[in-house]
């Protein structure tokens, strides 16, 4: 008999945590994985270590911070020892680790498995885009299963970019998109090719719904974007008294999404959740099927938020709620009692000692800073704060979660935003200039520092006083050239076609305008 669990841990990318049912969402569709809450334990604040793809996974993997790692941006950690990852050290342990889907362990497929005992990838074609010649191309699985069935290439055609803010529709049907082919790899994996004489670590892991919000075609009407529920801004944020806000929206062209735009991203954003949904579901019936449900534990979480619009901002990486808070639910089958929620705080660096823990493994002999998940369900050793952090190059940014308050630091000039989310969930009214909360705001600065210089790289964050440094301000530079916009061409109206020029949709020739949309998809 079997005795260590087999572990399950899915993954999206980009998914911020209130896009569940069960997080309290009345407009989206999740059935399987509100399911798998209901089935187990629903973690109310998860947040993820850096609010940034590559970081992220890499401190899952190793348990430790970005800064430890000197991975703060969308780089390949250094000095990483795969045995002394969660894959290797499951490894070591008589377990098969395989990875489906996008791992963004590194810029180039099979360059790094983090110890992986196999993959089977989908990397969003990055293995030809940052190709420096063709000899150095280089597929991944999704990119032949495409071209096996002639359609490499059509999955991102020259209308939808990869890390762009376009509400359009997918060029590729159901059967052919990544989202089913994840679904499809993992559900065939259990089914045909994991070894049934050892207990495995599966971590599948989905693309979407990261940018582009390219709707899957068999959904593109389950959402209507009037009813969705708009961003949550407010000029009381402080935002405004920081210029390097409205220097990164002018770079990143955001001033062009029009209100029509903007409401049928979230609706395709959603849509795309929805889809993924779909294939977690079969996912969870075929460990029914194959009789692993109540021996294998199973975790769902994303590796960071998505802003959304929020305080006029898309993407990641800055500290508010939509980009630093993800969805994280885990169902141990008698081992965490069905239903159960947990208010307090955890991080996605808990994982690292909870898998290690659930495999029987001694999590204490590596000194990561994480708390074992099954260790908060039982009221033990919680967490005061969690920490997030990520290079906006050149400078660094720092976020301290508690479960009232929230404190970000911009290195850039040293600028500081303060929230009450407890009262402010939304993040509406920044209390950092606020005499009464100084004491508050001066508390969670001193305990970053703290554990900055005993979890962290402090070489990125810290003075030589170790305290958060602060460097001279500069405005944001985008990194390279663009065409003229970002904005799909149908949602950017030449002036002539508007009221008042420069404002879109809204003040638009309403017949015109809906021709444009009918052509557009």
């Amino acid at each position: 008999m079997q005795e260590k669990p087999n572990i399950l841990m899915i993954f999206t990318d980009q998914q911020r945590w209130d896009t569940l049912a069960s997080y309290g969402n009345t407009e989206i569709k999740t059935p399987n994985l509100d399911r798998l809450a209901q089935e187990g334990a629903l973690f109310e604040t998860a947040v993820t270590p850096c609010p940034l793809c590559m970081p992220a996974r890499a401190s899952v993997m190793t348990g430790k911070t970005n800064s430890a790692l000197g991975c703060m941006e969308n780089i390949y950690p250094r000095d990483v020892d795969n045995r002394e990852t969660i894959a290797g050290i499951l490894s070591g342990e008589g377990y098969h680790c395989q990875a489906i889907g996008k791992m963004h362990f590194s810029n180039t497929p099979y360059a790094e498995s983090y110890g992986m005992d196999h993959m089977i990838l989908s990397e969003e074609t990055r293995g030809v885009r940052t190709a420096s010649s063709q000899k150095s191309v280089v597929l991944d699985d999704y990119d032949k299963f495409l071209e096996e069935h002639h359609a490499w290439g059509w999955d991102k055609p020259t209308e939808i970019g990869y890390n762009e803010i376009k509400p359009l529709q997918a060029p590729l049907p159901k059967e052919l998109h990544v989202t089913q082919w994840c679904g499809d790899r993992s559900v065939q994996w259990l089914q045909q090719e994991r070894p049934k004489d050892m207990p495995f670590f599966l971590w599948t892991s989905f693309v979407k719904p990261h940018v582009p919000y390219d709707c899957p075609q068999h959904l593109l009407d389950l959402y209507d974007p009037e009813s969705l529920e708009d961003p949550w801004t407010s000029s009381e944020d402080g935002c405004a008294e920081y210029p390097y806000f409205d220097s990164y929206r002018e770079g990143k062209e955001f001033d062009l999404y029009s209100e029509k735009a903007i409401k049928r991203a979230k609706a395709y954003y959603y849509a795309n959740i929805t889809f993924i949904d779909e294939q977690v579901g079969r996912i969870l019936d075929t460990l029914e099927q194959e009789g692993l449900a109540e021996s294998t534990l199973v975790v769902f979480t994303s590796d960071h938020g998505d802003l959304m619009g929020d305080h006029h901002l898309w993407y990641k990486c800055f500290g508010f709620e939509g980009s630093l808070r993800v969805p994280l639910l885990v169902r141990w089958p008698k081992k965490i009692a069905e239903g159960t929620r947990y208010t307090g705080l955890a991080s996605l660096l808990d994982l690292f000692p909870t898998l290690l823990s659930a495999a029987g493994v001694n999590d204490a002999q590596y000194k990561r800073p994480g708390k074992d998940l099954m260790t908060l369900l039982s009221g033990e050793n919680q967490h005061e704060a969690v920490l997030s952090e990520v290079m906006f190059p050149p400078y660094t940014m720092c976020h301290v979660r508690t479960n009232r308050y929230k404190y970000l630091f911009y290195q850039n000039g040293g600028f500081e935003q303060l929230f009450n989310v407890e009262d402010d969930p939304k993040e509406l009214r920044n209390l950092a200039s606020n005499p009464a909360y100084a004491d508050v705001k001066q508390e969670m600065k001193q305990w970053a520092e703290t554990y900055i210089q005993e979890q962290g790289g402090e070489d990125f964050h810290l003075d030589a006083e170790n305290h958060l440094r602060s460097e001279p301000y500069q405005a944001h530079r985008e990194s390279q050239e663009r065409p003229f916009s970002r904005m799909p061409w149908d949602l950017r109206l030449p002036p002539s076609f508007c009221k008042n020029p420069g404002h879109f949709y809204e003040d638009a020739n309403a017949d015109w305008l809906d021709v444009l949309i009918k052509n557009a998809f």
